[in-house]
């Protein structure tokens, strides 16, 4: 299991001086994280090629960074998402090669991503921009086989309303042999106070990670009524009887699909948890074999959609979530995505 610590860390990359913000900012994630000096270095280094390729072949864009924690005994990992809405990479199996760059940027070329990276991934196309992960740290036995297939993966892009100091969304999952659990939060408004009713929604899914989705979103609803409430949706992955069990009050919208065909959007019942909502109801739906499940909350478009992209759905869960983020954010309020997905 991976279980993200905070909300994303956002950097703007539209000049040259941003590269440097972008590594005082991954540096101080590293400290506070007790990172290995040595992963750190790599990191500086991959985050400087991947802000020098975004300037000098999209003009902008911008680098998010994220902390979490996996593997048992628990180790850090920081992870980089570099992403642009440029003219894409047409060659994109030569530019991975180590060694290979077409500006002569720092890192020499794509490859070397690769080559300082605990693990990276990228998505590009044509006419689509560009999408570069890369992660350090981490436990050798981060991933841990599961039964029935390979373990499940979460990735997030959670950031907060421009000039708030703090995302009013929240998000956390619980997983326990081949069940996984996923609560995605959107607190009323945005700042602080949508923040702690967030919040307060993935505190009950950490007290009570056994509960049935629709019971854990009463749980949530009797929770939250000191706070400005929230739109909440759970999201119950069970493996071993290949089914989803979802329950959701408010404008979390869901999404499953059998790779990157869309098979299901999940109901959610209207209201706001912790104040007033129509009568809470679960929803059963298949899970595929080669399943992927998408919430989000209302910062991103109803529109977000995996279709668009062809074979996004085979790339790393942070690269589905940072495609998506990057071009249906509607940049008024906080938004949040998470994808989940087989490792």
């Amino acid at each position: 299991m991976q279980l993200i610590l905070g909300e994303s860390q956002r950097v703007l990359v539209d000049e040259a001086s941003k590269t440097a913000e972008a590594r005082r900012v991954a540096r101080k994630m590293a400290a506070q994280m007790c990172l290995d000096e040595t992963l750190a270095e790599q990191a500086m280094i991959v985050i400087t090629e991947a802000c020098t390729n975004v300037l000098k072949h999209a003009g902008q864009g911008e680098l998010i960074l994220n902390a979490s924690v996996e593997g048992a005994p628990a180790a850090p990992v920081l992870e980089a998402l570099a992403l642009d809405q440029g003219p894409g990479i047409r060659n994109l199996s030569e530019c991975l090669q180590d060694g290979y760059s077409t500006q002569g940027t720092a890192g020499h070329g794509l490859g070397a991503i690769i080559r300082l990276s605990k693990s990276a991934d990228f998505y590009s196309a044509p006419g689509k921009g560009t999408a570069v992960v890369a992660r350090w740290g981490g436990a050798a036995n981060g991933r841990i086989a599961h039964e029935h297939g390979r373990p499940l993966r979460v990735n997030a892009v959670n950031l907060p309303k421009q000039d708030e100091e703090v995302s009013g969304d929240a998000w956390g999952v619980e997983q326990h042999g081949d069940q996984l659990t996923l609560l995605v939060a959107d607190g009323l408004g945005h700042g602080m106070e949508a923040h702690l009713a967030s919040a307060e929604a993935v505190r009950m899914l950490r007290e009570n990670p056994e509960l049935p989705p629709k019971s854990l979103l009463e749980r949530c609803h009797q929770a939250l009524r000191s706070t400005r409430g929230a739109a909440v949706a759970v999201a119950r992955i069970d493996r071993r009887r290949e089914k989803v069990t979802f329950a959701g009050a408010g404008n979390i919208s869901g999404r499953i699909y059998s790779g990157s065909e869309l098979c299901q959007n999940a109901v959610s019942v209207n209201g706001t948890v912790g104040h007033q909502t129509e009568r809470m109801q679960e929803f059963y739906y298949p899970w595929p074999a080669d399943g992927v499940l998408q919430l989000h909350s209302d910062g991103l478009s109803s529109r977000a959609s995996l279709e668009p992209y062809a074979g996004l759905a085979l790339r790393d869960p942070a690269l589905i979530a940072g495609v998506l983020y990057r071009d249906f954010v509607r940049g008024r309020d906080d938004a949040t995505i998470v994808i989940v997905k087989a490792a």
